[in-house]
């Protein structure tokens, strides 16, 4: 409201100035009026207001949304879950393993102020909190910065999870990441409360892993999910954001294996290590080479 006070203010200080010119000035030989009124001739006519609306309206878009769940649910059901033999290989990496490689790759924070300065030198890069292809959770005992690298394998990550959904008829759903780089400071203090926490080192203290969720997803990064607010259009977007979060929680499985397959594939190509965590429900991900140049 303040805001629009100051500018009706200005907009008017600026008429009355310019018409207090115009009786002393160019305006006594009446070309200044005109210019000014071929300028406002020029300009693009505001677009007409929406029409409200109706009763049916809602009822069409909610017949929509009910169609498209039905197609999302026939989709889900055509996706195979995880064989008990590609979990297994979905946790051969153990710790020690995705520790030696985050250690030769990685860099190490002692806090904030030196995770500022890496960050300053371009060797930690931001994750971004929402993309095409993840959104971070919130994060008690990390912070969302992570290698180059650990930022490029996650992309590829992105890229390929998407291709399998794509191939099954499913929306683009989106990863969730939950935990990045870990300070000496916040891995210490993780140790006091989390029994499950490394007792040693964390290969999360080299900004080269992440840990991306099993078990909750986030809905596609679509614009139409995001129409101005008010409109039909935003009531269909925000509708089919909840139809699409509830059919992914109902079918947690098979974004499980369909994220599960393209990690497998990043693995068998080189280019990560991964534990499939029982007591956290995460993939445990470090980078295992040089990919932020494409190598």
């Amino acid at each position: 409201m303040y805001v629009t006070r100051a500018w009706t203010a200005a907009g008017l200080a600026g008429f009355l100035a310019v018409a207090g010119c115009g009786r002393g000035g160019e305006d006594a030989g009446g070309g200044a009026p005109r210019e000014r009124a071929a300028a406002a001739a020029q300009q693009p006519a505001a677009p007409p207001p929406s029409p409200p609306a109706t009763a049916a309206d809602s009822a069409e878009v909610r017949a929509r949304i009910a169609a498209r769940r039905d197609s999302v649910t026939a989709a889900f059901a055509r996706a195979r879950p995880l064989a008990a033999r590609e979990v297994a290989e979905l946790r051969q990496d153990v710790n020690r393993t995705q520790i030696a490689t985050a250690r030769a790759l990685g860099v190490r924070a002692s806090g904030e102020a030196e995770i500022r300065r890496l960050r300053g030198e371009g060797r930690l890069v931001e994750l971004g909190d929402s993309t095409a292809w993840w959104v971070l959770r919130e994060m008690d005992h990390s912070s969302p910065y992570v290698t180059p690298d650990a930022r490029a394998m996650l992309e590829r990550l992105g890229r390929r999870f998407h291709a399998r959904l794509d191939s099954l008829g499913l929306p683009r759903y989106r990863m969730k990441v939950t935990s990045a780089i870990r300070t000496d400071d916040a891995q210490a203090e993780l140790r006091r409360i989390n029994t499950y926490a490394s007792r040693t080192v964390s290969a999360h203290e080299f900004g080269t892993t992440v840990d991306v969720s099993h078990e909750r997803f986030a809905v596609p990064a679509d614009p139409r999910l995001r129409a101005p607010a008010g409109t039909l259009a935003a009531l269909e977007g925000e509708l089919e954001a909840e139809m699409l979060e509830e059919t992914g929680k109902e079918n947690a499985r098979a974004l499980q294996a369909a994220l599960g397959r393209a990690i497998a594939e990043l693995r068998e190509g080189g280019a990560l290590h991964v534990m499939m965590e029982n007591q956290q429900p995460v993939y445990h991900m470090t980078v295992r080479r040089r990919l932020a140049a494409g190598q």
